[in-house]
């Protein structure tokens, strides 16, 4: 049980902290590559994504928040009762605190954090930060309050989001949040807890963005380090998921190693 639960961890923090953002500083923070206690000199230029890295430019989002229209901070898509939204999202919990509580919030839970990869939503959001983060000069903590409206009994989308702004970010953290919350977040299919209702349900949710700093052969270097790290942890994942073929957790964290195994080699291929 011990082993169980050492890898289960190690492979949850390694799925964790590289699907905070595609952005990394020198390699994905956890995973890899040793890094130097001593400060090291900042690397010039700093860019916002690991797209810019390789040339990539800012292109239009997928149509998936089609008609989006405004509601304060928030985004809204369709005709949604905008009282319940509000009060909805007013009451949300965070998902991590509502997967620990009851575990039939597992795949909404899993379902955030793979949003890595060349999935809609985490290209999105990339270009979002090419759209809005500039100088890039701190980090860019992004959270959001999500309604989602169910569509199914163990589905919704996400027909509600508002960015949750503080005085720690500046205005282009705040434009990148925005962004966020109207291009990869509405419009988004999302697990829901199984139920034969249409009540909406709402959550609280959000990620750090990192500026990226190094070469691409230097970060690139990174990521085959992370990419080893992946297999190894999914080799013993899946070892541990034969005889606990019932455990979720074991589960979840094939699903996240295997989605950020997918996201490594995308960047790798960029």
């Amino acid at each position: 049980m011990r082993l169980k639960s050492a890898v289960t961890v190690a492979a949850g923090l390694c799925a964790a902290f590289a699907m905070v953002s595609l952005a990394v500083s020198g390699g994905l923070p956890g995973l890899g590559r040793a890094r130097s206690d001593k400060a090291r000199t900042p690397q010039s230029p700093v860019y916002a994504s690991y797209l810019q890295v390789v040339g990539i430019q800012p292109m239009a989002f997928d149509p998936a928040n089609a008609g989006a229209h405004r509601d304060g901070d928030a985004w809204v898509l369709g005709e949604v009762d905008l009282e319940s939204a509000r009060q909805h999202a007013d009451d949300s919990q965070d998902l991590d605190v509502l997967a620990q509580q009851d575990p039939r919030w597992i795949p909404t839970q899993t379902w955030k954090l793979r949003h890595g990869g060349a999935s809609a939503f985490a290209v999105a959001k990339e270009h979002c930060s090419m759209q809005h983060l500039q100088r890039m000069e701190n980090l860019c903590k992004n959270d959001v309050d999500v309604v989602v409206e169910r569509t199914d009994r163990d589905l919704g989308r996400v027909v509600y989001a508002r960015p949750r702004y503080d005085d720690s970010m500046d205005d282009e953290c705040r434009a990148y949040a925005d962004c966020v919350a109207k291009n990869a977040w509405l419009g988004r299919e999302s697990p829901l807890p199984a139920a034969n209702t249409t009540e909406l349900h709402g959550f609280k949710a959000g990620d750090i963005h990192i500026p990226v700093q190094g070469s691409k052969a230097e970060l690139q270097a990174g990521f085959q380090d992370s990419i080893a790290v992946c297999k190894r942890n999914l080799t013993a994942l899946h070892r541990l998921g034969q005889s606990n073929p019932d455990d979720p957790s074991i589960t979840q964290n094939i699903i996240l190693n295997e989605d950020l195994l997918e996201q490594l080699e995308w960047l790798m291929s960029l």
